[in-house]
């Protein structure tokens, strides 16, 4: 028995890990998309940095996942724990590239003069997906395959947002280098923001298996 409480206080343990890394890239997508608005720079280059933390816990959650399966032989519910933590901690390592991408296809617009006439289009598309961050982190931490499949929705909202936004941008009228830049890094900005809201999505799925023991496509 105590060496059963001892498993279940290390799984305890790897389940806050993931908290903490799903606050961190949360927040790190929430920064970019700030200063994305403020055309700060400085925040640019913080968010890249700062990623090497994101990356150091993922792979020290990935070692204890690791670990628990060596020591414990987990029966097959502890077992599909272990596993989703591995998953979840992944999709998060991605959802903190992708807003290091943002930052980096923010860097390469000289100017944002296209970017503040498209502006509400795309943070309202970000403001969905940051949702989606929010409340696949808490159906995580709850176990609330209810409101996982609800996240799925919300992604059709999003995939919606992100065609019309593309569709939109490319009606600008490129006659210099300048402009194609721009209109190109808007783009790929409105493509990191869906990307992250299929790996909220990709989450909201493993938190299915998780609790049911059974996958589900919700994409």
């Amino acid at each position: 028995m105590p060496m059963r409480g001892g498993f279940l206080a290390e799984l305890r343990e790897l389940k806050e890990e993931i908290m903490l890394l799903g606050s961190m890239v949360e927040k790190a997508f929430e920064d970019v998309l700030t200063a994305i608005e403020n055309e700060d720079v400085a925040k640019f280059n913080e968010i890249i940095k700062n990623d090497k933390k994101v990356n150091s816990l993922e792979l020290d959650i990935n070692e204890k996942a690791t670990l628990l399966i060596a020591k414990q032989q987990p029966v097959a519910s502890d077992l599909r724990n272990i596993i989703v933590a591995l998953k979840i901690s992944s999709d998060l390592e991605r959802v903190g590239d992708l807003a290091v991408d943002m930052a980096k296809a923010a860097q390469r617009m000289d100017r944002m003069s296209y970017f503040k006439d498209y502006q509400s289009d795309l943070m309202a598309m970000a403001t969905k997906t940051s949702k989606m961050m929010r409340e696949v982190l808490i159906a995580y931490q709850q176990g609330n395959v209810i409101e996982a499949q609800h996240i799925a929705n919300v992604d059709d909202e999003v995939d919606e947002a992100y065609g019309q936004f593309v569709k939109s941008i490319f009606t600008i009228k490129i006659d210099d280098k300048e402009t194609a830049e721009q209109v190109t890094q808007m783009a790929f900005i409105a493509r990191y923001i869906e990307r992250i809201a299929d790996y909220c999505t990709n989450i909201a799925e493993w938190i299915i298996y998780e609790v049911n023991g059974e996958r589900f496509d919700l994409n």
